[in-house]
């Protein structure tokens, strides 16, 4: 093995590395149940908030995140899940951006977030939600949380 054989992947795995960190550093108000809502009185989504316990399926080949989306009336909207997760010395991440349908009031909804290199384990997680609901503001929500996931 050369020098320049070696470096290439070691490059390549400190910019994700690097790159992971910064997107899923956890805020202040990581402990904080995440509960995001519309800053507009006519908004239609109202809240969205991540469920205390996701449940990884096909031997961590994917986190189902349930999320609880209240609404004001019916609308369609995106709502991009981001699930990160620290074992070891390893780093486990994958995002997922989803349509989804909401009815006036409130419903569950869950997310499957598949890992890009590693899979998921049972402990401690970070949820990142992002929602792009287009209501007569346009008002983004985001926010953010520690989960746990279950077998």
């Amino acid at each position: 093995m050369t020098v320049r054989s070696i470096r290439r992947p070691l490059i390549a795995t400190g910019l994700v590395a690097a790159a992971a960190t910064v997107a899923f550093t956890p805020s202040a108000s990581a402990s904080v149940p995440l509960r995001a809502a519309a800053q507009a009185d006519n908004a239609s989504v109202t809240a969205f908030v991540v469920g205390a316990t996701g449940k990884i399926e096909a031997n961590g080949a994917a986190a189902i995140v349930p999320v609880t989306v209240t609404c004001s009336k019916a609308i369609d909207f995106d709502l991009e899940v981001k699930v990160a997760q620290a074992v070891g010395q390893t780093m486990r991440a994958g995002t997922t951006v989803r349509r989804v349908t909401c009815a006036e009031g409130t419903q569950q909804v869950r997310i499957a977030v598949v890992p890009v290199e590693r899979p998921f384990a049972a402990g401690v997680a970070f949820g990142v939600l992002n929602a792009h609901p287009c209501d007569p503001y346009c008002t983004p929500m985001h926010d953010e949380r520690k989960f746990n996931l279950a077998l």
